[in-house]
């Protein structure tokens, strides 16, 4: 029994320092090797809405540059319009290749019938407001002066409104 007892006592020895050889080793392990302690970065996250501010011109339109694939274009606003317009020059710059079989679409202009392509936009951009997956008409030929900027984007905004002088757009 005697036997038993001092063998159990040097197993529980051992077993306790264990441990502290572990501990031993480890810091051996360590020793030249540095160590960055980081803080921790707090999260944030933006309550506010992406908001964008467009004065209009003295024609009463919203003119300005947005981006198009990550391609900058000049735009007017135009909540008259369907979809997003824009002619085959602008296009053929965005990286849409189309082929006439492509214009099966008949549309109605301010200058009058037209024949289209429908397209998607990879991303529209103005500001801090952006969408992807944009509808757009590529009109025939090059009689769009400018990329019009139509409802197919702008109806994925929480909000479009004129007030003093200004188009105001939400998202």
């Amino acid at each position: 029994m005697h036997k038993f007892l001092a063998v159990l006592a040097a197993t529980t020895l051992i077993g306790l320092a264990t441990p502290s050889v572990f501990e031993v080793l480890q810091r051996r392990q360590a020793q030249g090797v540095e160590t960055i302690e980081t803080p921790e970065a707090p999260l944030e996250a933006s309550l506010a809405p992406r908001m964008l501010r467009l004065a209009l011109g003295p024609d009463g339109h919203a003119r300005t540059q947005a981006r198009l694939n990550g391609r900058a274009v000049p735009v007017l606003v135009d909540t008259g319009a369907t979809r997003v317009a824009l002619d085959a020059q602008t296009a053929r710059r965005l990286g849409l290749s189309l082929r006439p079989a492509d214009f099966t679409a008949s549309v109605e202009t301010a200058n009058g019938p037209a024949r289209a392509a429908l397209v998607t936009l990879d991303r529209v951009e103005i500001g801090a407001v952006s969408a992807r997956e944009v509808e757009a008409l590529v009109l025939e030929g090059a009689g769009l002066p400018t990329v019009l900027l139509g409802m197919s984007f702008l109806k994925r905004l929480s909000s479009v409104s004129i007030r003093d002088g200004q188009l105001e757009l939400r998202q």
